[in-house]
């Protein structure tokens, strides 16, 4: 068998979990990293998610790998304010449906509302809070890190991103009173100038957008509340099926799990914040158990990784998060009563990437 590339897959496997967000919150991450000088696919696969991110929108990542990528990017360009370079690229349609809402919505303030709520359809692990507090209302921004650091270019990003949905809506006409941040201030204000365009507030106990109430009562222009009505309607429904689907839960934290060998039962139950038992009960209502969906995910995904081609059985195998080829071989033989070879031959697409001796482990078993 020949040397496997070790370092490659390792980088494959080690998005970390926690909170997930869209492959479009790196929207034009390439072209930026490029243009300071970085290798994105070697930024990219260093913070542990897959190169395949630059070009697929819908590919949901880790928010923990996200916000390191942003760090490590700010540290190797040189870049102090990277996340606002980012936030400058982006248009308000980079919020896909969300954006629809917005756009429909009476008032800034009933679009922000908006934002607020439906936050989740985008980015799990971005909140926005909202705070009247009679002339003012304080925008609260969060990033939802599964793990304490710092997170100074992604809340910076999440600040020009909310701005320049606010002006877009408001066709330019939209001032915030100022800017705060947690973090201290940089040694150029130049880009925090340019993209926020705004008082700047550094070391503070919070970060948040502060604005006028009268400012977010400003009407959206050519707004159609009952089409905005009628697309809240549907994302609602969305939003009661994801919190009354478990099923649909525990399948999305398992594709995060599985290829970092991690994904257990109590994993699976610690990151959806519940008890295996409970979550069991939850999935027994749909005739599955956590085990039986995650068995279910790691299989979809093994013929995915087969029918693509480019691959060899071994590193299939690695990336299911298996310790040895062997493994994966007793696994795929319970699972579709058949070696990974012979469910290659009965869809007649030869062995993937570069091939491998016949005699290997994988089809021993």
């Amino acid at each position: 068998m020949r040397r496997l590339d070790v370092l490659e897959l390792r980088d494959e496997k080690s998005q970390a979990t926690g909170q997930l967000t869209r492959g479009a919150t790196l929207t034009d991450y390439d072209a930026l990293a490029r243009s300071v000088g970085l290798d994105p696919v070697r930024m990219v696969k260093a913070a542990g998610l897959p190169p395949a991110v630059l070009c697929s929108k819908d590919t949901l990542i880790s928010v923990d790998s996200v916000a390191a990528l942003l760090e490590a990017s700010a540290r190797a360009s040189g870049q102090e304010a990277f996340g606002l370079l980012l936030a400058e690229t982006r248009r308000i349609s980079n919020l896909g449906v969300l954006a629809a809402v917005l756009r429909e919505e009476p008032t800034l303030r009933a679009a922000l509302q908006s934002l607020r709520r439906y936050m989740c359809v985008q980015n799990g692990g971005l909140g926005l809070k909202l705070d009247d507090m009679g002339q003012f209302t304080m925008a609260f921004l969060e990033l939802k890190l599964q793990k304490p650091g710092d997170s100074r270019q992604g809340i910076e990003m999440a600040a020009g991103v909310t701005l320049r949905a606010l002006r877009a809506l408001a066709h330019e006409d939209f001032q915030p009173v100022s800017v705060c941040f947690r973090h201290g201030k940089p040694r150029s204000l130049e880009v925090h100038k340019r993209v926020l365009g705004a008082t700047i507030d550094f070391s503070q106990p919070f970060d948040a957008i502060v604005c006028r109430n009268r400012d977010l009562d400003l009407p959206i222009p050519l707004a159609d509340p009952e089409l905005g009505h009628a697309l809240k309607q549907w994302l609602d429904q969305q939003l009661t099926a994801a919190s009354d689907g478990p099923l649909d839960r525990v399948r999305q934290v398992a594709r995060v799990l599985i290829p970092s060998g991690s994904c257990s039962v109590e994993r699976v139950a610690e990151q959806l914040g519940t008890h295996r038992r409970t979550l069991n009960r939850k999935l027994a209502v749909a005739g599955q158990s956590v085990s039986t969906v995650i068995d279910g995910v790691r299989a979809e995904m093994a013929e995915t990784y087969l029918a693509g081609g480019g691959r060899t059985f071994y590193e299939v195998g690695y990336l299911l998060g298996f310790a040895s080829g062997a493994d994966f071989s007793r696994w795929f033989r319970g699972h579709f009563g058949m070696t990974a070879s012979q469910w290659m031959a009965r869809r007649g697409m030869g062995r993937p990437g570069r091939p491998i001796h016949e005699h290997s482990e994988l089809d021993a078993m």
